[in-house]
């Protein structure tokens, strides 16, 4: 599991505002560090849709969009904003202050080759090494014709595509790409690998569920495991990986789409969910995952704006303990249980000579776990908990007994032991917990 494997996700528009992403907003800052001392930060979203580059950096008092921009919901030509030099010049001093890099989105569906490599000319030179690699439009096989409900094939959008690389790449020699960023078409990351292009990894979305106006999108159904669309997607994204040889990164997604879902998304069910996600795809070979947010909007890990301050959501518990995985190597774990305990899930990774567990009880009823085939003999393994009030509690999530103040402030300690006896003990996990065991 990569060490920048964690990453945040936000909407191109943000930038229109070039005072949220600047080494003044201490807070996000420091919420952002608290995820981890690595990390990416991907610009893009719908919104990368409808942006526009422009040079002149008084353009950016042009854009009467809301200070702190969530997730878009389909309404992205609402916040169509203009994209200045003093927005990335900003951007570049808060990833320094943070210590994470950058995917960067560019406008294909309404913007140009020549304005592309524009921006993307200004980008590259302003953020240097922190730049990790551009990205060529978003969804596009969400992209129609204007007036036409006929959505793109990914043989139009290849050699558009292409087109727009070729320009930036004019501009920016050195430019490195990523794609095809698609929201939900996996066969487009399929047809992307066998055109063998040169790019530094293959992306693509991930949304739990939705749409959240479908009765069927529950607490119950996001904490499901058997039905989970994941699992298609994590086997097509392997072969496509082998055949390109390069890596996939989920570079967009979250719990629900078009924004979340109330009482699913903003509650305790989505710290279980992302925690759980992102070790499911790192132990598939993913290299990382990016959950998307901003504003207010119901799902995102960091709520909040600069008038009104930040604050952690419930997703970002379940983001804080996967990145406890950082660095590891995630190994071969098998978890077998009754009917009544199948929604528990089980994670393994070893770190040099020390071990680390994640064990996630997504059920309603508490469970009896035993840990087996660990080479130790005898060891006391730190058990630290991640839970809420309630399961469907939006407030009150803690990790090791300690809430992530606004100023990123954090003490987790172990609430739990574990004795292990030849390499066997047992763990006693409440309902509706996580456990991180180290040992």
């Amino acid at each position: 599991m990569p060490l920048n494997f964690t990453g945040l996700s936000y909407e191109s528009a943000q930038l229109g505002h070039p005072e949220f992403f600047s080494k003044n907003n201490k807070q996000l800052i420091a919420l952002i560090r608290r995820l981890g001392p690595q990390g990416v930060l991907r610009i893009g979203g719908n919104t990368a849709e409808y942006t526009a580059w422009s040079g002149n950096d008084a353009d950016a008092a042009k854009n009467n969009t809301p200070a702190a921009i969530g997730p878009d919901a389909g309404t992205a030509a609402k916040t169509a904003s203009i994209l200045t030099p003093l927005a990335i010049r900003n951007l570049n001093d808060f990833v320094e202050a943070v210590g994470w890099r950058v995917i960067y989105g560019l406008d294909l569906r309404h913007g140009t080759p020549e304005n592309a490599a524009a921006e993307a000319k200004y980008v590259a030179a302003t953020l240097g090494d922190k730049l990790i690699c551009f990205q060529i439009g978003n969804e596009p096989d969400m992209n129609h014709a204007e007036g036409s409900k006929d959505r793109w094939t990914f043989d139009y959008y290849y050699p558009l595509w292409e087109q727009f690389c070729a320009a930036v790449i004019q501009a920016v020699p050195h430019a490195r790409f990523a794609g095809p960023d698609i929201a939900k078409e996996y066969s487009w990351v399929k047809a992307m690998a066998a055109k063998k292009p040169d790019i530094e990894f293959l992306s693509g979305h991930y949304y739990a569920e939705g749409p959240p106006a479908n009765p069927k999108m529950t607490l119950e159904y996001l904490l499901r495991r058997g039905n989970d669309p994941a699992t298609d997607e994590i086997g097509i994204v392997q072969a496509a990986t082998k055949v390109l040889g390069k890596p996939f990164r989920m570079t967009e997604g979250n719990s629900c789409f078009h924004g979340g879902k109330p009482g699913v998304s903003d509650t305790v069910a989505s710290a279980l969910w992302s925690g759980d996600y992102m070790l499911q795809v790192a132990q598939a070979g993913y290299i990382g995952v990016n959950l998307h947010g901003g504003g207010n909007g119901l799902y995102t890990p960091i709520a909040g704006s600069l008038e009104e301050g930040f604050s952690a959501r419930p997703v970002y518990y379940g983001m804080l303990l996967a990145d406890r995985f950082a660095g590891s190597t995630l190994v071969n774990a098998s978890l077998s249980a009754q009917a009544a305990t199948q929604n528990v899930t089980g994670f393994a990774a070893a770190m040099g000579r020390d071990w680390k567990l994640a064990l996630f009880n997504k059920a309603p009823d508490p469970v009896s776990i035993q840990i087996t085939g660990l080479p130790h003999t005898t060891a006391k393994a730190d058990v630290t908990l991640m839970h809420g009030l309630a399961i469907d509690a939006k407030e009150g999530v803690t990790f090791g007994g300690s809430a992530v103040g606004p100023d990123g402030s954090f003490s987790p300690k172990p609430q739990l032991t574990v004795t292990m006896q030849h390499g066997t003990g047992v763990l006693a996990l409440p309902a509706y917990t996580a456990a991180y065991i180290e040992l």
